[in-house]
């Protein structure tokens, strides 16, 4: 009886896709003619100038300036989920604008400008805030 050779490689069949390793977080296509776009935003940096404007703040105490950063640290881990909860920071962006109206604008035009979801719920909220601003 002849003894049968190993094939070198691996072989699942037309069509198949094999992995090997970790994929977290990858991008897996198959098929033809496909276009793939992975835009992903980079929040931190953009929060980064909304922190400084919140330094330059002359007119808010030390105490105030850290409940504005915490509140903006819950908006940019709410924006970073696939789904944002508009309600929730529609909540926390009141919050923000109580202490320092000045700041929800800074942020509302940091926020607008990168691609994607990100953008548009922010507009959302912040017509509704302008909404509810004209409504009183």
């Amino acid at each position: 009886m002849a003894a049968k050779k190993k094939k070198d490689g691996l072989n699942a069949g037309d069509g198949s896709i094999v992995i090997g390793g970790n994929v977290e977080r990858s991008n897996i296509v198959m098929g033809d003619n496909n276009v793939v776009t992975n835009q992903s935003i980079q929040l931190a940096p953009l929060f980064k100038v909304i922190f400084e404007a919140v330094e330059k703040q002359s007119n808010l105490s030390p105490a105030e300036k850290e409940d504005v950063k915490a509140e903006l640290q819950e908006v940019q881990t709410a924006l970073e989920e696939s789904e944002p909860d508009e309600t929730f920071l529609a909540r926390r962006f009141r919050n923000i604008k109580r202490m320092a109206p000045e700041i929800v604008e800074v942020a509302f035009e940091t926020l607008k400008n990168p691609i994607g979801g990100v953008a548009e719920v922010v507009k959302r909220i912040a017509k509704k805030m302008a909404e509810e601003a004209n409504a009183k």
